[in-house]
Order: C-alpha cells, then sequence, then structure tokens
C-alpha cells in the first residue's frame, strides 16, 4: 500500500506502467496489498502447496516474515534454525507465493533493506532470485548483472549484464508465465524472455529471496489467469528483444525441491 503515500506528493512523476505483452490477463484470481498488520507462518506439507488455503504466502527456510508499515517485510532464519541444519539453513529472507496456476502473469514490488552482498567467489554466498516454480524458472543476480535460468538452474537463455540491485530501491516486476514460456519485465529496467521444455512442468509457486542476512519488503502483488491465444503486441516485442546465446553453467540436475537436512547433535 506504499503507493497510497503519492497522494501527498501530486506533483511526482510516475514511471510508465508495466503492461503484459506476451500473454493476455483475465480475471485478478489473487491480490495483497498488506493493508493488514499480521504474522506470517510456514504451511508445511500440502497445505502450503494449495492455492485455495487461508494464508497463500509460505516462508520458506524457517526465514521470518510478518505485514506491518504496509508491506510484507522479512528475514533470515533465527541462528538456532542454522546451527540444526546442514542445509537449507534460510541465510537470507525467502517466501513463497502459492497462489498461482500453471498459466498465470504475476506483478509485485519488492525492495532489499540489507544484506551481505552476494560474492561469486565464494561459493556458499547466497544470491538473491526471483523464481516462477521451484528451480523451474529463476532470475538470480551474479558479479556481472542478472540472468533467466533453465533447465534445473543450469542454463543461463536470457541475461541483463550490468543490472545490479541496489537496496533501499524499490523494483516493480510484471512477469508472464504460460505453457514453456515466460516473459519478466522490470519497471524502467530489462526484460527477460525464455522458453525452454524444462518449464512446462509442475511446481509453478513463485519465491522472492533476497540477500543473506538481510531484510526484504515486498508490496503490491497481483496475480491474473490468461486467456487463450497471445497478446497482440507480442510479434513486435519478441522481435525487438534482443537474441543472447545459451550459455551451460553446469550439468543439469532434478528439479525436484531436496529435503532439507538437520544437523547432528
Amino acid at each position: 500500500m506504499r503507493f497510497a503515500l503519492l497522494a501527498l506528493f501530486p506533483l511526482a512523476t510516475l514511471a510508465a506502467e508495466l503492461k503484459p505483452l506476451m500473454v493476455e490477463i483475465d480475471k485478478v484470481i489473487f491480490s495483497d496489498d498488506f493493508t493488514q498488520a499480521r504474522d506470517i507462518k510456514a504451511t508445511a506439507g500440502a497445505a502450503a502447496k494449495n492455492a485455495t488455503a487461508p494464508q497463500p504466502w509460505n516462508p520458506n527456510q524457517g526465514t521470518r516474515w510478518i505485514v506491518a508499515d504496509g508491506v510484507l517485510k522479512g528475514q533470515a532464519s533465527t541462528p538456532e534454525y542454522q546451527s540444526s541444519h546442514v542445509t537449507h539453513k534460510g541465510l537470507h529472507p525467502r517466501i513463497v507465493l502459492n497462489a498461482t496456476p500453471a498459466e498465470y502473469a504475476v506483478k509485485f514490488s519488492f525492495r532489499l533493506i540489507d544484506g551481505k552482498p552476494f560474492d561469486a567467489a565464494n561459493r556458499k554466498s547466497v544470491s538473491p532470485f526471483l523464481e516462477f516454480g521451484h528451480h523451474i524458472s529463476r532470475i538470480s543476480w551474479g558479479a556481472e548483472g542478472a540472468m533467466l535460468l533453465a533447465d534445473a538452474d543450469s542454463l543461463a537463455i536470457d541475461t541483463a549484464k550490468g543490472f545490479k540491485l541496489e537496496t533501499e530501491k524499490w523494483y516493480t516486476v510484471l512477469a508472464e508465465r504460460r505453457a514453456d514460456e515466460i516473459y519478466v519485465q522490470f519497471q524502467d529496467g530489462p526484460s527477460f524472455h525464455g522458453k525452454h521444455a524444462s518449464y512446462k512442468s509442475e511446481p509453478h509457486a513463485v519465491m522472492i529471496a533476497g540477500l543473506e542476512a538481510g531484510h526484504l519488503e515486498i508490496d503490491n502483488v497481483t496475480v491474473w489467469s490468461i486467456k487463450a491465444g497471445t497478446n497482440p503486441a507480442w510479434e513486435a516485442t519478441l522481435k525487438a528483444h534482443p537474441a543472447i546465446p545459451e550459455v551451460r553453467l553446469h550439468e543439469a540436475k532434478p528439479a525436484a525441491e531436496a529435503t532439507p537436512k538437520k544437523a547432528k547433535k
């Protein structure tokens, strides 16, 4: 609900509104502007993947989330949680939005408040990312910018060199997903396009993750169902999108979510 503050600044210059370019949206099937303060607790098992569950937000890996000051606020898991797990420690704030069908459009804003900068030379360093299906379609940030990944995060199929996330800056994102294809726009920033066989899979939930040991905020989330067919603007949009060679980062591994391992006592 942070945009309500703009009413106090009528002369403020607003950026152009993001609009779907690949799909045509149909109905709003979920929205959250975080006007109601509340705690967000993790839900385990089948309920966590049920889009009609009372709580569509599901904190991941023991990370801590609340709704306060009109936004969704997250931070890493507690030291006790981290010391009790060998992997999946919740070192950076990360949360899942389960209210997405197989094909959809989703729009949201997020910002990194603080945290340890990602160090590509450090194998254990944690990168911020946006996911559209767990280990299915991921935008990850590295030393040279951002990459759209496929094939269980093993293949970079689109890149935006020099595009780095700044702390305390809001970013608005519109992602369009259908079958084996995704198109993601950043307001006043780059766009990413990917079409890959690995995208046509079961997990479709959105995950948003911040910097290690940092805080992350999310606001103004809307999910739409989509109509059959293609947006009339898509042909020209795709033609104008730069063609980037795919880069194999490593051998592909199964995209199934691993079971967290607890530390031995």
